[in-house]
């Protein structure tokens, strides 16, 4: 395995910083200092190079990320390229061009922040600066270069299970949101408090981006996101694990079992 790809999604760094009670909101100013805070506490030391993080999720109170927003893609791309700058300078190097995301989170206090980063070689990020072959109107927003979200928490139960015969489905057993249930349509299922996972759960021993599901060959491949309180299937922790039909996947409160709908 190479070492671009043992790196890929192998970081998460959450923290949340209290500032100065005189201003009236948080300034862009904060939001970079703490960025290149991330940045250095997360480096990574290889054999030839010091690798630090290339993706930044920001989750910010409505009243902060609201004035934020207005700036754009404009104010995202400034900071990439000062975390580029901060990197260069200190000898530091990037999978690709820092990518910035900044999202809007009620669970956030105002004049808070929460920052999520991670290593990914897939990402491709423009500065605006260079001529880009195609504009993609709505990008995924795990993959976006740089972007400004509004968190909307869906329920499960609009999922729309009832009435339908998929193949397979997650049955939540135990936790705060038992009896729900989620389709499994999707190659990649991202399961955790934040709004932008496909199953978000209300579980407040969850975290924002907890655990990865993906179909594989013989059932499907668990990935655990760097979550704090872990992740466990039958009783036993895991980092990554094969699941099949019937095994308990605990997160936090939560219980999730893997369930073949009857046919007809």
């Amino acid at each position: 395995m190479s070492l671009l790809a043992r790196f890929e999604g192998m970081a998460e760094f959450l923290f949340t910083g209290a500032f100065k009670k005189g201003a009236a909101r948080l300034q862009p100013v904060e939001i970079a200092k703490e960025l290149v805070k991330a940045m250095l506490k997360n480096k990574q030391v290889s054999i030839s190079q010091v690798y630090v993080p290339n993706i930044y999720r920001v989750y910010l109170h409505s009243s902060d990320w609201g004035p934020l927003a207005s700036f754009g893609d404009v104010f995202l791309i400034e900071l990439s390229k000062y975390l580029f700058a901060e990197a260069t300078r200190n000898g530091y190097t990037f999978l690709s061009k820092p990518a910035i995301e900044l999202h809007s989170d009620e669970t956030v206090n105002p004049r808070e922040m929460v920052v999520e980063v991670d290593f990914d070689d897939s990402i491709d990020v423009h500065w605006g600066d260079e001529e880009e072959a195609e504009t993609v109107d709505e990008p995924d927003w795990r993959e976006s270069t740089t972007i400004f979200k509004e968190s909307v928490k869906p329920k499960l139960s609009d999922q729309g299970l009832e009435g339908r015969n998929p193949e397979y489905f997650i049955e939540i057993k135990e936790g705060p949101d038992i009896g729900q249930k989620f389709l499994l349509k999707d190659e990649e299922v991202f399961i955790g408090r934040h709004g932008q996972c496909e199953l978000v759960l209300h579980d407040p021993e969850v975290s924002r981006r907890h655990l990865k599901l993906s179909t594989g060959e013989n059932g499907w491949w668990l990935d655990d996101l760097g979550s704090t309180n872990g992740s466990f299937v039958n009783g036993q922790r895991i980092t990554q694990h094969t699941v099949a039909p019937g095994d308990r996947i605990q997160i936090g409160q939560s219980v999730l079992v893997i369930q073949r709908a009857p046919l007809g």
